[in-house]
């Protein structure tokens, strides 16, 4: 099982460039954060302003995102995440997906440059671009 990110599970859905590379480890296992399917719901919101995709389909995709991976908690990954955050000056929440990674020894799947950087520090990180 890997942590995957908003920003990978984003490739997926919205089948951006090297897709098909993010589902290979979806099917292997993943599990992500609640955060992420918010996050993953504003990037299709935008999508539909766009007319890249419906609204229905947006809907679709996000009743189905819990069937494809894992849930994980998020509040018992702030402390680690806090600290994360703090010592490199990155967002709260980019900080909860490598907590996550740290906190259950797994690795983190992701398609943010700056995040796998800092990653890479505490697991192994496989970047998706």
């Amino acid at each position: 099982m890997k942590v995957i990110d908003s920003s990978a599970l984003i490739k997926y859905v919205a089948k951006e460039e090297n897709w098909e590379t993010v589902e290979t480890h979806i099917k292997e296992g993943c599990k992500t954060l609640e955060l992420a399917i918010k996050e993953t719901a504003n990037a299709l919101a935008k999508k539909t302003l766009k007319n890249e995709v419906t609204v229905e389909l947006s809907k679709e995709i996000i009743a189905h995102l819990p069937k494809i991976v894992k849930i994980a908690p998020q509040t018992e990954q702030i402390p680690k995440a806090l600290e994360i955050a703090a010592k490199h000056k990155i967002t709260i929440y980019d900080a909860l997906f490598i907590a996550l990674a740290v906190n259950t020894s797994q690795q983190l799947l992701t398609s943010d440059e700056k995040q796998a950087g800092i990653s890479e520090k505490y697991v192994t990180t496989i970047l998706i671009l």
